[in-house]
């Protein structure tokens, strides 16, 4: 026979594993920092692309104050290889604007990973994919991510470089190189 406090003990381990589960599955969201520089064949001119930029493309007008945002569901542990089903979102004043789906518009690809911890702290070198078509941009971008992980999920610099293409400003794919970053993660919707 099963006593009340045996069914009190089974209860509270049934909520800690269940809120354990909800807390694991939640999304992390991360502030995305676009730097890059494309070079037109054409017209032998350099293209900036910054975060700015990259927003007005996917919104198709200027958003003043808006936010690119990374946004990973979990669990995408230090290390995980393959799409790491990340998607975008544009975010003024906590309304979203525009969200840039994976892996149809948006895919987050980490094809190689190197990890080493020391403590509570894991650091981890990359090898990332980042592809877009949205908003009249594409981009094919590659390239050595630098991770700083404290927990689940971590801050990263990439250095990429690949070929964009620019609906109304480029002609064709031209090659392009600069830095991706995103933020230390916080948790998402």
């Amino acid at each position: 026979m099963i006593t009340k406090t045996e069914m009190k003990i089974a209860a509270l381990a049934g909520m800690l594993l269940l809120g354990s589960i909800t807390a694991h599955s939640q999304s992390v969201v991360q502030n995305l920092t676009v730097n890059l520089i494309a070079y037109d064949h054409v017209e032998a001119r350099q293209i900036k692309i910054t975060t700015k930029e990259l927003i007005r493309y996917f919104a198709q007008t200027n958003v003043p104050g808006a936010r690119l945002l990374l946004v990973t569901p979990a669990p995408n542990e230090p290390g995980t290889l393959g799409n790491l089903n990340a998607y975008l979102q544009v975010v003024k004043d906590g309304t979203v604007i525009v969200e840039v789906p994976s892996p149809d518009s948006f895919n987050f690809y980490q094809d190689f990973a190197a990890i080493r911890s020391s403590g509570t702290h894991t650091a981890s070198r990359a090898i990332d994919r980042f592809s877009i078509d949205f908003g009249g941009l594409r981009g094919e971008l590659q390239g050595f991510s630098t991770w700083s992980i404290n927990g689940g999920s971590g801050a990263f610099v990439a250095t990429v470089n690949g070929a964009i293409a620019i609906d109304g400003v480029t002609d064709d794919w031209i090659p392009a190189h600069g830095t991706i970053s995103a933020s230390a993660p916080r948790p998402g919707p």
